[in-house]
């Protein structure tokens, strides 16, 4: 009998037992058109596409500004969860959440993710993505991410 239970379970996942955690990372404006920024992360690892009110405590924002912000790997899920996005809304904290996206390009070397909430896109290359299925748009993914942070780099004092 309990062979028979086993069968109508979920197939065992080596995702399953992975856990995404947020490391906090670094960027700079690119490119800002109207309410969009677009943000190249460190070492040439992805670019951010979000509206600017995703920057907290910003001031003014200027083409080649420091930022700092909290992204993880992505996982592909087969259901999304009720995320939280509240840091992303008002004067929300800057603190990284668990968010909802979904695959939108699929190429060779890179993947480009919708954000849940309509909050932006973000492409980053393939390895990044943890999956037990081929790679296509379409699939749902979650992954870490919290609003962008201006930095205010301090110059040394001789």
């Amino acid at each position: 009998m309990e062979d028979l239970i086993y069968d109508q379970k979920k197939k065992p996942s080596i995702l399953d037992d992975i856990t995404i955690n947020p490391v906090q990372m670094r960027g700079f404006v690119k490119e800002i058109v109207d309410d969009q920024i677009k943000v190249h992360i460190a070492g040439r690892l992805g670019v951010i596409s979000v509206k600017q009110d995703l920057i907290k405590e910003a001031g003014s924002i200027f083409q080649g500004d420091n930022l700092t912000f909290y992204f993880s790997f992505v996982k592909v899920v087969d259901e999304p969860l009720d995320y939280d996005l509240f840091p992303f809304e008002g004067e929300g904290e800057f603190t990284p959440v668990l968010v909802g996206g979904k695959l939108i390009e699929v190429n060779d070397t890179a993947v480009k993710l919708e954000i849940t909430g309509n909050l932006g896109t973000i492409a980053v290359p393939r390895r990044w993505i943890f999956t037990d299925y081929p790679l296509k748009e379409g699939l749902l993914t979650q992954f870490y991410f919290s609003p962008l942070k201006k930095l205010e780099i301090k110059q040394a004092v001789a």
